[in-house]
């Protein structure tokens, strides 16, 4: 009789055992959607959706499926950027220390879609508000920034990144009225040592090196590249069509 109250008692151990996991994965992965979701519109100024979360307590890993931050109105793709997929594998004994400790994240087929277009007249394209975003905000949000940062740096954990790599990256960039319909392959890029804790990078720092990298492709693929000639004559041709504004930056960028 007591060896099968034992064999009992121990289903039902695992079992609860099992129970509290599932609950803390299912736990996590609302966290975790939500902190994307907001943190993500606070950064690129865009609505942000997450397809999928699976958490693994056990194998101590996340993957984060389908990433999209929404497009601005009047360009042609719905989305900014997207993002097949996330994979990230943790330190299961941080998330009871003061640092949580994220060993390796990996991005992969992550899409950026560049659009240049003519708008009353007006040459406009759809990352210029991520570049206004990127100076504006540390100009003129920096104290109250660092204020915001400091308290929820007291009340929360803080992470690390020990290593952080990006894979086939691309950029989609297209114009109709340039003729431009181009991809463009982005090189693997790695960062290490990532996050809130002391002598780590800031996320926001690494983003502005992601970001610099895909401007400096843009420029040598499409400004400075093979479709250089080709976009100097069809500037000649947009003089009436745009305002005077607009031409003289044309004119000056394919010069």
């Amino acid at each position: 009789m007591k060896k099968r109250n034992i064999i009992v008692f121990f289903i039902i151990f695992i079992l609860s055992v099992f129970l509290i996991i599932d609950f803390l994965s299912y736990k996590l992965n609302k966290i975790l959607k939500s902190l994307i979701i907001e943190q993500g519109k606070e950064v690129f100024g865009h609505d942000v959706t997450v397809g999928k979360i699976d958490t693994s307590i056990l194998g101590s890993s996340i993957k984060i499926s389908n990433i999209e931050i929404k497009n601005l109105e009047g360009f042609k793709n719905k989305n900014l950027i997207q993002i097949k997929d996330i994979y990230a594998n943790f330190s299961p004994t941080s998330l009871l220390q003061k640092t949580i400790i994220v060993k390796n994240v990996s991005i992969n087929g992550a899409s950026l879609y560049y659009e240049v277009n003519i708008n009353n007249k007006q040459v406009k394209d759809n990352i210029g508000s991520l570049k206004t975003d990127s100076k504006d905000s540390n100009n003129l949000k920096d104290q109250k920034d660092q204020i915001k940062e400091s308290k929820i740096n007291k009340q929360n954990k803080d992470f690390l990144i020990n290593q952080l790599v990006i894979n086939d990256a691309k950029i989609n960039a297209y114009s109709e009225f340039l003729d431009i319909n181009k991809e463009i392959n982005l090189n693997k890029m790695t960062f290490n040592n990532i996050g809130t804790a002391e002598k780590t990078i800031n996320f926001k720092e690494v983003l502005k090196m992601i970001f610099a990298n895909v401007l400096l492709n843009i420029n040598n693929e499409v400004i400075q590249g093979s479709l250089k000639e080709k976009m100097k004559s069809k500037v000649k041709t947009l003089k009436n069509k745009i305002s005077p504004d607009s031409f003289k930056k044309l004119e000056k960028t394919f010069k």
